[in-house]
């Protein structure tokens, strides 16, 4: 009886409340919306990914080598949340080149790719993500960008990254459009407000230069002088500004010529946040001008998602609120502080970076500044605490040539991307540079930096619960294929739809059986899979023959938008090594004289591997000229992507019509042409003739890839002579530049299933991928050197592993052997530990250290 009496009451309560009209108190609003900000952060935890590499720079033949580190994003600690996780190698197009899934154990996993000999070079982007990073509307996964050199057998030039126009059906990586000369303002918090004197970031940048160094002077529009500003680093810089009702122009001059550009409108009222981030203490203050109704809002300080603290605000007029954090209460990496009002709308927001307490400290011993060549190495690596006492650790260890392995002294490492470039927009260039020193100008630049690239990846609506969440993805335990079976003709969802799975695992068939749900949906579990594997999906109705009125659609294409390169990832620019390169002449001046180039390059070879390396669907027969290169297709993912979602595709002309508009299909003849230019068909060395190539474009299944060139620029001498040796060709070879050159990429015999099983419906051929299996990295040993001294050895990567334990002192010793070049050694080790404390180190014996 009491309960429903106190029922009664509360219910009268809310009704009294609506009626008149009456807001509940400010702290009983902010502390509801902290309440739930911690919910959803318990609820829905967030992981972010590293990928520790064994280089910097690749060569077309290498290997990129990769540790993965999968954490919790708030505590830095490894996550259990997700089993699979994506690795994709994507090219400078916006493809991606190859997918691996990677199996992880508690948050940790290591895989490879092997990069064919054939492959373009250019510069790659390796991202790496779980499903579960995508979930939110603000997807982030980790990205790094790689330069993949080609060989040349030419001793004049021994690398390059070839430059080549692809046609604008092939150009989905969007671009960073930019003038010749762009100048961006950041207000602090993201406002100007009239009156309120403001901290403005800005950014310079040239569309030829990237980042550039630049001073100026801002002005009224009436011609007022205001105040002069000047880049501090990496093209960014900050000034005090007062805005009025006009926007203030500032007026720069770059290579002779003067530019203007107007910083944004002020507000005509509103509140400013500033943040004071000193040594121990973050000061935070709101202002607002006269024209600003009062009120009460909070400012939040999040990380990571979760809430620490919050504290009510109630602005009036010269008299601006603030209060401070204890920097040692609050945990490391980037803080958001979001100034919020009553219905929970975002007003300003800025972004500050705590500085991480007690970090590992790695060390290496025992190593000499220069290796000759063979020569054994020994590296000793101790890890102890920020106390100095030594702790048991699990490492990722890469030994490399540091003369031949491209140096950036600054580089990203498990550090700066798990708490700083993770946590911002854009591409942030070399992020350890704002850590080599506790400086009041290195606080200043990394705050700059902040307010620059600094973006709402966490949304505060969603968090306090005044915008719903829905996600995007769902978390994967284990690795589940997923998809739906759908009518062919009507496209509604078929429930209760037998299906019969068949899969070729090397010379084993091996078959199972699901059923869809009531919704068609369908899943086919993958744990105990590893690579590529063909299989056959039917369809049928319990106690009927095969379903003929059946797409099988596959939920396997959920790889984020591809971003923009940044500048100085097309153009890296590389520490000098001048002075190691002159020590290890010293060194060994006869031995480096003799292996030396004129342009001071080497030629540098595959790295080896133990395990046997995997025939890859895309290897090209055919070398192909880069520079004559329009376009180029993966046939079977293409395939893929089509029928997963429901489009019938058989043969070659119905898939190019739908990927190219270039191509264009006359069915009343029957013939095809690119460019309006007739196509000369190339396959394994030879010119196709006209009885090969019908056969060929019905094989839609049976092609890896298809690669258009520009006219007879790519064909080698060795295709014409084959072609005229066969006399049956259909091409007239004297005048190739008429035609659009198709280089057919054949899949092998044993990778092609039934074919006849291809176009039934309710029967869906498909590759389908299971884990990425871990290949072991080879280190060759040299004990006698005088027996190996004409051994061709050009390793750069001289030592890699993922998995290094030291004993219960922290220490570890690695032994290795040098390659046959005279040379310094660098050293990367990351560790993390089971309570989040993280490890970083790169050294070299010529003495520097990062």
């Amino acid at each position: 009886m009491k309960n429903k009496r106190f029922l009664f009451i509360l219910l009268c309560s809310i009704l009294m409340t609506g009626v008149h009209g009456e807001n509940p108190p400010a702290k009983v609003v902010f502390e509801q919306y902290m309440n739930q900000a911690q919910t959803f952060a318990e609820t829905y935890p967030r992981e972010k990914a590293y990928l520790h590499f064994d280089n910097t720079s690749y060569y077309v033949g290498d290997t990129i080598w990769f540790k993965a580190y999968v954490t919790l994003a708030e505590k830095q600690v490894f996550s259990s949340i997700s089993r699979p996780l994506y690795v994709e190698l994507v090219d400078q197009a916006g493809h991606i080149a190859d997918k691996q899934i990677i199996k992880l154990t508690q948050g940790e996993g290591n895989g490879q790719f092997v990069l064919s000999k054939s492959m373009l070079s250019g510069y790659y982007e390796v991202r790496a993500y779980t499903r579960w990073m995508l979930a939110f509307n603000e997807p982030h996964y980790f990205s790094r960008t790689f330069p993949i050199y080609q060989l040349s057998n030419s001793d004049q030039l021994e690398r390059s990254i070839s430059t080549y126009e692809l046609s604008p059906s092939m150009e989905t990586r969007p671009e960073e459009t930019k003038e010749k000369l762009s100048l961006r303002f950041f207000p602090e918090g993201g406002q100007l407000v009239e009156g309120l004197t403001s901290q403005v970031a800005f950014k310079a940048e040239s569309k030829s230069e990237g980042e550039i160094n630049l001073s100026g002077t801002l002005y009224t529009q009436e011609g007022q002088e205001i105040t002069s500003f000047e880049t501090l680093h990496d093209g960014m810089g900050c000034f005090e500004y007062t805005p009025s009702a006009k926007p203030a122009i500032a007026k720069v001059n770059y290579h002779g010529k003067d530019y203007k550009f107007s910083l944004p409108k002020a507000l005509p009222n509103g509140y400013v946040l500033k943040i004071n981030n000193n040594a121990g203490a973050i000061s935070v203050e709101v202002a607002c001008n006269a024209s600003t109704p009062q009120d009460t809002l909070a400012v939040f300080v999040n990380h990571q998602g979760r809430p620490y603290a919050y504290q009510l605000i109630s602005c009036q007029v010269n008299k601006p609120q603030s209060f401070t954090l204890l920097s040692r209460k609050l945990p490391p990496g980037v803080l958001q502080i979001s100034l919020i009002n009553r219905a929970g709308n975002t007003i300003s927001e800025r972004f500050v970076f705590s500085s991480p307490r007690a970090p590992l400290q790695i060390s290496p011993n025992g190593l000499k500044t220069i290796y000759a060549p063979y020569a054994p190495i020994r590296c000793e690596l101790q890890v102890n605490n920020a106390l100095g006492e030594p702790i048991p650790s699990k490492l990722s260890v890469s030994i490399r040539d540091a003369l031949r392995s491209d140096y950036s002294a600054y580089d990203n490492n498990l550090f700066t991307d798990l708490l700083l470039t993770s946590d911002l927009k854009g591409y942030i260039h070399q992020p350890g540079y704002y850590f080599t020193e506790a400086s009041p100008r290195k606080q200043k630049e990394l705050d700059i930096l902040l307010l620059v690239h600094g973006w709402r990846k966490y949304d505060m609506s969603q968090l306090i619960g005044t915008t719903p969440f829905v996600a995007n993805q769902a978390p994967e335990s284990q690795l589940v294929l997923y998809g739906q079976v759908k009518s062919t003709i009507l496209k509604n969802k078929l429930k209760n739809i037998d299906l019969s799975v068949m899969v070729k695992k090397d010379a084993n068939i091996i078959t199972g059986q699901t059923v869809t749900d009531e919704n068609g949906y369908f899943s086919i579990p993958m744990e105990d899979f590893e690579g590529e594997l063909e299989a056959i999906i039917q369809t049928r109705r319990a106690g009927k023959e095969r379903n003929k009125d059946a797409s099988i659609f596959i939920d396997r294409h959920f790889s984020p938008a591809v971003r923009a390169y940044g500048y100085s990832e097309l153009h890296p620019k590389w520490s000098s090594i001048d002075r190691w390169q002159q020590q290890a002449e010293k060194f060994d001046s006869l031995y480096m004289d003799s292996v030396r180039r004129a342009d001071g390059l080497y030629l540098l070879d595959e790295v080896e591997i133990k395990s046997k390396r995997r025939s890859k669907s895309t290897n090209m027969t055919t070398k192909i000229n880069e520079q004559s290169i329009d376009a180029y297709y993966d046939i079977r993912q293409s395939v893929d992507k089509l029928r997963d979602n429901g489009k019938v595709v058989t043969t070659i002309p119905e898939l190019m019509e739908k990927l190219s508009p270039l191509f264009h299909w006359d069915r009343t003849n029957d013939t095809y042409t690119y460019r309006q230019k007739p196509i000369c068909y190339i396959m394994e060395n030879r010119i196709l003739s006209e009885t090969e190539v019908k056969m060929m474009l019905t094989e839609v299944d049976g092609l890896a890839s298809i690669i258009i060139g520009k006219g007879s620029g790519g064909i080698s001498d060795e295709i014409i002579q084959n072609t005229k040796l066969s006399n049956s060709n259909d091409v007239n070879i004297s005048e190739l530049d008429k035609y659009s050159i198709f280089y057919l990429i054949p899949l092998p015999r044993h990778n092609v299933l039934n074919k006849h099983e291809t176009a039934a419906l309710g029967t869906r051929q498909t590759m389908i991928q299971g884990y990425t299996p871990a290949l072991e990295y080879y280190s060759p040993a040299y004990p006698d050197k005088e027996l190996y001294k004409d051994q061709v050895d050009k390793r750069r990567t001289l030592y890699w592993n993922p998995s290094v334990q030291t004993d219960n002192n922290g220490k570890v010793v690695i032994e290795c052997y040098n390659n046959q070049y005279s040379t310094p050694l660098i050293i990367q080790a990351e560790t993390l530990s089971n309570d989040g404390k993280i490890g970083s180190m790169t050294y070299s014996t010529m003495g520097t250290s990062q």
